[in-house]
């Protein structure tokens, strides 16, 4: 890194998680974004209260000083939940992570440092690492899906979940179901071949097999 870019300052970064009923998993979260956030930086919690989780609405009153708390039904439109982040997000860039998703340590400590290293991009595509407990070779082919050697799933998985904020288009997502994102110029993704800059995404067969049937449905 050039000493320029050591004294700048550095950017802040709104996390925006969106939660439904992972109660655990949002606790989870929470703890390893507290513990390595700035001071500067902010979290948004987006709950869909389309069936409010009551572990999930005392949590978030457990911290509710240290987060800003944002309710909205999702009513199959994934694009215009997630927009809200985008309405009230105060910081430099938007990282939005999904309540069962976490972050590695090695991303978190070093993602600042790779966002001034890339000023000029608007977006960033993360690697995420997929753990399917209970995953058979009869999913793995039903769903036409990959498992590499250390039993990721889909790796790299590449997921558009950084990106700046206040850019003239306005960056934002688009499409109800499998949204993306619109409105930027410039993307790149962050490296995956050692597993350092990755979010985490580990959950149980039966609840893998729940989420699929909930895309389905609103397919």
């Amino acid at each position: 890194m050039s000493w320029f870019n050591f004294f700048r300052k550095k950017p802040m970064i709104t996390y925006g998680i969106t939660v439904c009923n992972e109660e655990q998993e949002l606790r989870n979260l929470l703890d390893c974004l507290f513990e390595h956030m700035d001071d500067d930086d902010q979290i948004i919690i987006l709950q869909d209260i389309t069936n409010p989780h009551e572990g999930v609405s005392n949590l978030i009153e457990e911290v509710k000083n240290a987060v800003l708390h944002l309710t909205a039904r999702l009513d199959g439109d994934f694009s215009a939940f997630k927009n809200n982040l985008v309405a009230r997000a105060t910081c430099d860039y938007l990282f939005q992570i999904d309540a069962d998703e976490i972050p590695s340590e090695s991303l978190l400590q070093n993602l600042k440092q790779q966002l001034q290293k890339s000023e000029k991009v608007d977006c960033f595509c993360v690697p995420r690492i997929n753990i399917v407990h209970g995953i058979t070779d009869e999913h793995i082919t039903k769903w036409n899906w990959k498992q590499n050697e250390d039993g990721y799933v889909n790796f790299p998985d590449f997921q558009m979940r950084i990106f700046k904020l206040k850019t003239k288009r306005n960056i934002h997502w688009v499409n109800k179901v499998h949204e993306v994102l619109a409105g930027y110029q410039t993307f790149m993704n962050l490296p995956d071949e050692d597993y350092r800059f990755c979010l985490i995404h580990e959950k149980n067969i039966k609840r893998q097999e729940a989420q699929n049937d909930f895309y389905d449905d609103l397919m």
